[in-house]
């Protein structure tokens, strides 16, 4: 942690407030449609897709993983 405050220390009010956009691109939560995209494919049909990815919305997840697709 001490590195990453290093590094906040040193930038400049303009690569801060750059840090900061780029960070809320990244930390913003998942919506519904990001949601059921994620489970296409996976065995879930869309009427289960649909009902999941409500659920999950409400929690404010910002990323999803999963066991890769067997090949």
């Amino acid at each position: 942690m001490q590195l990453v405050l290093e590094a906040i220390e040193k930038m400049s009010p303009e690569q801060r407030q750059g840090a900061l956009e780029v960070l809320d691109l990244l930390s913003r939560p998942l919506t519904m449609f990001e949601i059921d995209a994620a489970m296409i494919g996976r065995g879930i049909t869309r009427s289960q897709r649909r009902i999941v990815s409500r659920a999950v919305a409400k929690l404010h997840i910002i990323a999803l993983a999963g066991p890769e697709k067997a090949e």
